[in-house]
């Protein structure tokens, strides 16, 4: 018995990222998968911090996530931060 598969797609827009479905079919509730796949994007990036959730439905079905974020933690971009090259004394 061959098990249907889908993917799910995360896109960063870059102060929000969208989630939705991509090539396959699904069957039963998309939702849980979306929802699954969005907390698992912001698990692998922890200096963001989500504000906002909505879904976006088709049909009545939910077809998207939208997510909303703050970014927490920024690099650090000082020339402290990369010392120069050559390691002679300034």
């Amino acid at each position: 018995m061959t098990q249907p598969r889908f993917e799910i797609i995360h896109e960063d827009m870059g102060g929000w990222v969208r989630v939705f479905l991509g090539r396959g079919e699904p069957t039963g509730e998309v939702a849980k998968f979306l929802s699954h796949s969005l907390t698992e994007w912001f698990r692998v990036h922890p200096h963001l911090r989500m504000r906002l959730a909505i879904l976006i439905s088709r049909n009545g079905d939910t077809g998207e996530l939208h997510a909303w974020y703050d970014q927490v933690v920024f690099p650090d971009s000082s020339p402290m931060a990369k010392p120069k090259s050559g390691g002679g004394k300034n």
